[in-house]
């Protein structure tokens, strides 16, 4: 069972199943009863006025994907089930720390980063995507990001085949990639625009600004993972302009993390993506320069991940994703009922639902 926000149920909603009390000792309501909340909240007066109630597993997931249900609220639920709402303070704090230079340490960033692989192990990928995907504050984007792809490493970590310590180096250098950008002037890091050429070119220090802080810390690894994360194999990338093998392999898997998780969030300047039209722009090479194996293994597991998950369709009515076509993942085949066809520009998924 369940433990969910008497705040967020609402009147006429038929219970398709028994709810209790926060703590399930008393049955509040049967199943087939209305929600009528000043009754509700009548009964819950007489056991103890805890703003909790427990529902079974099939009324939680039927609560958290009804329309009556605002995406944020959604979100938020869904945030403190994972924990993700917890380790993003976290990353926050460490980020925000004025003498951030000084007190950067392993012993300090590595429990994140074991709780992150934790999170990995713990719930399915979906739920964390979930996650990784809703809008953003701007001034949040720094340490949400981080955290992000930090979980996208660790996820394409274990994709590889990797294991145990191996693989909480991956999510080590995700959640430290962007560490440098801590040392950019606010104004250009949460400028609410695109960057003017000149502020372009300080951004671009920021993978250098992250060796340094990383420097003598951390292995040499983790430390040149975030100096190349932007590093292109055809030599065109930045800071250095390096190419081929001289690029790490963790450089290479975060700059794919780092991809995906800037073309999913919004920002002020631009809409959010739908996780299934990124992975078509990864496919087409619309993103130059990656590692086109990592690319294809990326692409591989997320579609395996994203088949037989619910969306919503452009219609407003929820299907099921029953295939991703490798070369037009924008436009999976869909089944509703007995009806399973290809979607396309007029009837397409507009939003893809919570996993819980």
């Amino acid at each position: 069972m369940r433990i969910f926000p008497v705040e967020y149920l609402w009147d006429g909603y038929v219970l398709n199943n028994d709810i209790y009390n926060h703590t399930g000792s008393v049955k509040l309501l049967a199943k087939g009863e209305k929600i009528i909340r000043t009754k509700l909240d009548k009964l819950l007066r007489f056991s103890g006025n805890d703003r909790h109630i427990m529902v079974y597993n099939d009324t939680y997931l039927d609560l958290m994907s009804n329309e009556h249900m605002p995406l944020e609220v959604r979100q938020k639920i869904t945030e403190q089930y994972v924990g993700y709402d917890r380790l993003q303070q976290d990353v926050g704090s460490l980020f925000n720390k004025p003498d951030i230079s000084s007190r950067l340490s392993c012993e300090l960033v590595e429990p994140l980063a074991e709780e992150i692989t934790g999170k990995v192990v713990d719930f399915d990928p979906l739920t964390i995507f979930s996650c990784i995907s809703f809008p953003r504050p701007m001034d949040e984007g720094l340490q949400r990001h981080s955290l992000n792809v930090a979980l996208l490493n660790t996820m394409q970590a274990e994709w590889l085949g990797l294991r145990g310590e191996a693989v909480k180096i991956y999510a080590l250098a995700g959640l430290l990639h962007d560490i440098g950008k801590t040392m950019i002037p606010e104004e250009i890091l949460f400028a609410p625009r695109k960057l003017t050429p000149d502020e372009q070119m300080i951004m671009r220090e920021h993978p250098v600004y992250s060796d340094c802080l990383l420097k003598g810390k951390f292995s040499d690894e983790i430390r040149l993972s975030a100096r190349q994360h932007h590093e292109k194999l055809d030599g065109s990338g930045y800071p250095d302009g390096i190419q081929g093998k001289e690029i790490g392999m963790i450089a290479r898997v975060t700059a794919i993390s780092d991809i995906y998780d800037a073309m999913v969030s919004a920002r002020s300047y631009k809409d959010s993506r739908l996780p299934l039209h990124v992975l078509h722009m990864f496919y087409d090479g619309e993103f130059d320069g990656l590692d086109r194996r990592l690319v294809m293994i990326f692409l591989k597991n997320m579609r395996l991940r994203y088949t037989d998950h619910e969306v919503v369709m452009s219609d407003g009515k929820k299907a099921t994703i029953r295939y991703i076509p490798p070369n037009d993942a924008a436009h999976p085949v869909i089944q509703r009922g007995g009806m399973v066809r290809q979607s396309d520009g007029e009837w397409y998924c507009k939003e893809m639902v919570t996993l819980l």
